[in-house]
């Protein structure tokens, strides 16, 4: 049976040119596009987490409310206790405050609001990467009164390491304050919103600034798995509400606003586009397969007549189209796993677009990679091949179910 479908494959060489064609374009497609797509889903998810929530983010109740307009006067008291007391869940490799606030940065007849970030330095490492971000100087230090800005800032307002600012903003208490920072490394995250828009200060010094002793606004806590933020997180708001009443809030970078919701069915839209595409492709395995049958329907009815079972006559057609569907496939996965790894090495670099459009406040870089998975590529395989087959069962029953004495008159 295998020696007659492969006889029957090159019987007509330019429709099964152009039917494996059509199958190895869609698989490339679905598996170059998965790749991209899952890539810049998961460096969003990365830098949301980073950049913005960790993995769960611990909050005064009251802030939660009025997060937007980042109230200092809901802080969190004694935020090593809540640190100390977020630490003991399980699982949890690091729980450290933070401080959100915004200010207005002026050099000579520039000025423009941003936000800035009182951070610990030891730990910046762990959290954001920020020591290995600098592009130009050094990291700041606890104790000094110093900055590091994004280097897109940093050519906004022409500003170089060295350079003093004054930086204006309100405490806790409403009142404006300035303190002098010398600005002692510029970094890059390549993402847009935080490379155009934040500072980073140490957080004894925002204190400071801001009237808030021994306070801060947030603490991020990270754990040894990023998707079991959800459990964490209630784990976490147990030892809180055992030890601080009704105070505190503990939430998973999942339930962060509305952007993950987003991401996640971003996910679930290109996998149908993905079955789309290959259904679609697969049409045209249907329409080959239907035609071999019409074309073949006298010889298929000599081989009924001779004693080949409706069983037989099945496969026969089913392996025709595997041997097109397969080899396509095998060869469109290629295609696209060249391409993938190309997209993983190199990128797509939207810089110049981003900053024609202003100012985006999602957490995307402006280097688009995919992720080079030899599970996408061996998964759009074998979606490729079983779309095949299943398109071969409507013809392979067409020609089973043909009568040999009419099969003959045709």
């Amino acid at each position: 049976m295998l020696r007659l479908a492969l006889r029957n494959v090159f019987r007509n060489k330019r429709r099964s040119f152009l039917t494996g064609l059509s199958i190895a374009v869609a698989v490339m497609i679905a598996v170059y596009l998965w790749s991209l797509v899952s890539g810049i889903l998961d460096d969003m998810f990365d830098n949301m987490v980073r950049l913005n929530n960790g993995h769960v983010r611990v909050l005064n109740k009251n802030y939660v409310k009025r997060e937007r307009m980042m109230p200092l006067g809901e802080n969190i008291p004694d935020y090593r206790a809540i640190s100390q007391a977020a630490q003991d869940a399980p699982n949890v490799t690091l729980a450290v405050g933070r401080i959100k606030f915004g200010i207005l940065l002026e050099n000579q007849d520039k000025s423009k609001p941003v936000f800035a970030n009182g951070i610990v330095p030891e730990t910046e490492s762990r959290i954001s990467h920020l020591d290995q971000k600098i592009v130009e100087g050094r990291l700041i230090q606890a104790g000094e009164a110093e900055m590091n800005i994004g280097v897109n800032l940093a050519r906004d307002l022409d500003l170089k390491v060295g350079d003093t600012l004054t930086v204006l903003t309100q405490t806790a208490y409403g009142s404006v304050a300035a303190l002098n920072l010398k600005i002692v490394g510029i970094f890059s995250f390549g993402v847009q919103s935080i490379d155009k828009s934040t500072v980073y200060i140490p957080l004894d010094k925002t204190q400071q600034l801001l009237d808030l002793d021994n306070r801060v606004t947030e603490i991020f806590v990270f754990i040894r798995e990023m998707n079991r933020s959800r459990p964490a997180a209630r784990e976490i708001q147990a030892i809180l509400d055992r030890d601080f009443p009704g105070q505190y809030l503990a939430r998973a970078w999942q339930d962060e606003g509305i952007i993950y919701f987003y991401m996640t069915w971003a996910r679930y839209a290109y996998a149908f586009l993905y079955f789309l595409v290959l259904f679609l492709s697969s049409f045209t395995i249907l329409n080959t397969m239907f035609m071999s049958v019409l074309e073949r329907t006298h010889e298929i009815g000599m081989m009924k007549a001779l004693g080949m079972k409706d069983r037989q006559v099945m496969w026969v057609i089913v392996l025709e189209a595997l041997l097109i569907g397969g080899i396509a496939s095998v060869i469109g996965a290629a295609w696209g796993a060249g391409i993938a790894y190309y997209l993983a090495t190199v990128g797509i670099d939207f810089t110049k677009t981003f900053d024609q459009m202003g100012r985006i406040n999602l957490p995307i870089s402006y280097v688009y990679r995919a992720i080079f998975s030899w599970g996408i590529i061996s998964f759009g395989l074998g979606m490729g091949i079983l779309f095949s087959a299943l398109a071969a069962v409507p013809p392979a029953l067409r020609a089973a179910r043909l009568e040999p004495t009419e099969a003959l008159r045709e």
